[in-house]
């Protein structure tokens, strides 16, 4: 199903010369891991080592596993670049081919009379893209796809902490189509623009609205630790040391806009955010996420305490209102524009 782009990797390790190399897969590529680096090695006689730490996005990059390792080059699957490194890295999207013309007749029944619609997918799909576009401009759908940067964003992709691409339509369009699967990624897209979206699942080839009452429970799940955090004393406030995670800058910001306000706050620094470690700090009354704000809005299974994003917090501090950030740029990639 997925595209490893074999070619491409073999022509960077011999580009590069490389006589070792680590291959940093996500969780759902994992599978295919053994048959992957069975291909590489089998064809280049080269060591080949599998990470088998987290690899969350474009943001969880291996550089440090990478260098310990002394390898030639980290080739990493799933994501496409976000940050510049001082190491050779091979990104490989692992692209994923749909049917259009089936897509095309499941979606039109769904979209008729909504209007100007926006268009949203994810790395795996963004090379079909101005395809499926395309099909729907040519049965009269007016659709629109938002520019990326061409550098770290294609157009019409969006990231679970970045929905860039999406905010720039928000004015131009009644509704979004997501082109994916699962339901990560269409949450984020409602409450950062505010407006419906049409899940289109190419797996299963199901569409449909994301639930209206779903978003509203979240909204509520939001509110309820915003206000427990308006009387805690006791502040753990998360950085987490990933490449494209670690905002130490903002947890210093927070602990001084906290000072002084009778609250005793701490920053705690860690590699991956988990149950156990933040249960084990039980002085905290709540934590504030400024690692990946899908930690805070997701949730942790099994986490005793509210986890709030910074702007959340910044909420309960009194310095920003909810109404104004909620449904409109509520997940940021970067936070310095709040203080």
């Amino acid at each position: 199903m997925y595209n490893f782009e074999l070619d491409t990797v073999i022509k960077e390790i011999e580009k590069r010369n490389a006589k070792k190399v680590l291959l940093q897969l996500p969780d759902g590529l994992r599978p295919y891991a053994f048959q992957l680096a069975n291909k590489i090695r089998e064809i280049k006689k080269i060591e080949v080592i599998l990470l088998g730490d987290s690899c969350y996005g474009a943001c969880d990059i291996a550089i440090r596993q990478a260098k310990e390792l002394e390898v030639d080059l980290l080739i990493h699957y799933g994501h496409n670049l976000m940050l510049d490194f001082d190491f050779p890295i091979l990104y490989i999207n692992a692209e994923i081919n749909l049917d259009i013309e089936k897509l095309i007749e499941i979606v039109l029944p769904k979209i008729e009379g909504i209007g100007n619609i926006g268009l949203v997918t994810t790395i795996q799909h963004v090379h079909q893209i101005k395809d499926f576009a395309d099909a729907l401009k040519a049965k009269g759908i007016n659709i629109k796809v938002g520019k990326g940067d061409n550098k770290r964003l294609y157009d019409g992709q969006i990231l679970g902490c970045n929905y860039q691409v999406a905010k720039s339509l928000i004015k131009e369009v009644n509704c979004f189509i997501f082109l994916g699967g699962g339901e990560f990624h269409p949450i984020g897209l409602s409450i950062t623009t505010g407006k419906p979206v049409l899940i289109v699942n190419p797996y299963n080839l199901k569409t449909y609205f994301l639930d209206d009452s779903e978003i509203m429970l979240l909204a509520k799940k939001r509110y309820a630790s915003i206000t427990k955090a308006k009387n805690a004393k006791n502040i753990g406030i998360l950085v987490s040391s990933k490449p494209g995670q670690n905002s130490l800058n903002d947890a210093q910001k927070l602990v001084k806009k906290i000072t002084g306000k009778n609250i005793i706050s701490f920053i705690i620094y860690m590699d991956e955010i988990k149950q156990d470690t933040l249960n084990n700090f039980s002085e905290a009354e709540i934590f504030v996420d400024t690692a990946c704000p899908r930690i805070a809005i997701d949730g942790i299974a099994g986490v005793e305490k509210p986890i709030l994003t910074i702007q959340e917090m910044l909420v309960a501090l009194g310095e920003l209102e909810w109404e104004k950030i909620w449904g409109s740029n509520y997940i940021s990639l970067k936070y310095q524009s709040v203080y």
